[in-house]
């Protein structure tokens, strides 16, 4: 029962002579103080509120000229109950406001603020931000359309979904490269926790050299804090990257029904894919990081991307050799370049060896790759371009990419039931809010 009608109880009990209390449930809850002045000799009430203490003898005296006031006196042997009254004490109607003391008790819900400890649970993600302050996204985020912001500092605009270490983007560089805008783009977060990207490209002129690419990214970008590359932030969405390749000791890459599905299309180009990124420098810390290699890993592309009759728009033939095992999934080398992006930085295209696949189940084993990369392709022949040198312990992974290029004329979706990063046997799965 609530704690003041208790009071009430108490107080009718001691009276017990005091029938005039008893039967008048109007002194109740709120006034329980007031229910000294049920003595009806209101300064019995105040006697009653002197109820403070056996100075109910004050009460017992005021009683009786309370007891001239009608049953005062009974009153007054309810007065002396009122030692009883004592309860009184309890009751001190004092008490009776401590009882809304009580309800700074209900303060005390002020552990509703300690609800706000829930939002202290948050903590256990559910407000978490990233250093942009872009929130968690919950699993009822739906899609999101729009463009990342492109220059040296991009903004941090909710145009990513932030999933803890991780996040969802959506990189449309090449449409808007192209001054493209009737590109339909979007990615999406689902009820299940699964998470993707929609696409209809129409025809922008793209022919394989500005794809558009929503991605998931784990890591950072490769090219410095303040590059003109960048489309997305300049801080790394997990503490784990990036790392100097001295460090490294393991990087794995876990995809859970990685499912591709185009819906309508031509041989223009567009492939599903994961890669990764070597730096000279830690590009958090550095304006210019020097971009020093890209390995990218095809799963599953378009017909006729590598066949012997393929054009330059549908793709290239396969112009190198050579076979890694990536934790039990094979990769083919297909084509490498040491003067990529007009120079910029080397280039390793593999295929996955029974490729094409617009369904991809598995764990692949990153550093198993890079291994094989910096064992066969150690120094860059590259005349041109200043002279790459030569990989080293001293450059850095930056960042791990899952995405899909899309080029003109293709439309279609994808959806991915949970990826895993994992460093040096520290694993990283998307975190949701609530």
């Amino acid at each position: 029962m609530p704690r003041s009608r208790l009071i009430l109880a108490s107080s009718c009990l001691a009276a017990l002579f005091s029938f005039a209390n008893c039967a008048a449930p109007s002194s109740g809850p709120p006034q329980t103080g007031a229910g000294g002045s049920s003595s009806t000799g209101g300064t019995t009430g105040e006697g009653g509120s002197s109820s403070t203490g056996g100075s109910t003898g004050t009460g017992g005296t005021s009683s009786s000229t309370g007891g001239t006031s009608s049953t005062g006196g009974t009153t007054g042997s309810g007065g002396t109950v009122s030692t009883g009254g004592t309860t009184g004490k309890g009751g001190s109607g004092t008490g009776g406001t401590s009882s809304t003391g009580g309800t700074t008790g209900s303060g005390g819900t002020v552990s509703t603020g300690g609800t706000t400890g829930t939002g202290g649970s948050p903590g256990t993600g559910g407000t978490t931000v990233d250093k942009g302050g872009v929130a968690l996204a919950t699993v009822n985020s739906g899609c999101l359309m729009g463009d990342p912001p492109t220059g040296p500092n991009p903004p941090a605009a909710p145009y990513y979904f932030n999933l803890g270490d991780m996040r969802l983007i959506n990189n449309r560089w090449g449409s808007d490269a192209l001054n493209c805008t009737s590109t339909m783009e979007s990615v999406c977060i689902y009820t299940d926790g699964s998470f993707g990207w929609t696409f209809n490209r129409q025809t922008c002129g793209g022919k394989r050299g500005d794809p558009d690419f929503p991605e998931v990214e784990f890591g950072v970008a490769p090219f410095g804090n303040t590059s003109s590359n960048l489309t997305s932030p300049t801080f790394s969405s997990t503490t784990l990257l990036p790392i100097q390749l001295s460090a490294l000791n393991s990087a794995t890459l876990n995809m859970s029904n990685y499912d591709t599905m185009i819906t309508s299309g031509n041989t223009s180009y567009w492939d599903s894919n994961f890669e990764f990124w070597i730096s000279q420098k830690d590009p958090t810390t550095n304006a210019n990081a020097g971009v020093y290699a890209e390995i990218i890993m095809f799963l599953g592309y378009e017909a006729g991307r590598t066949s012997s009759t393929a054009t330059p728009e549908a793709g290239w033939t396969c112009d190198h050799s050579g076979t890694v095992n990536a934790g039990g999934t094979m990769f083919n080398l297909c084509h490498q370049s040491d003067t990529w992006a007009n120079n910029q930085w080397r280039f390793f295209n593999f295929n996955l060896s029974n490729a094409p696949q617009n369904s991809f189940n598995g764990t692949v084993d990153i550093k198993a790759i890079l291994s094989w990369v910096m064992s066969n392709y150690a120094t860059s022949t590259a005349t041109s371009g200043g002279g790459m040198g030569s990989f080293n312990n001293s450059m850095y992974l930056t960042r791990i990419e899952v995405g899909t290029e899309i080029d003109d004329a293709t439309a279609g979706s994808v959806k991915i039931s949970d990826l895993t990063f994992s460093i040096n046997g520290t694993s990283k799965s998307a975190t949701f809010g609530h």
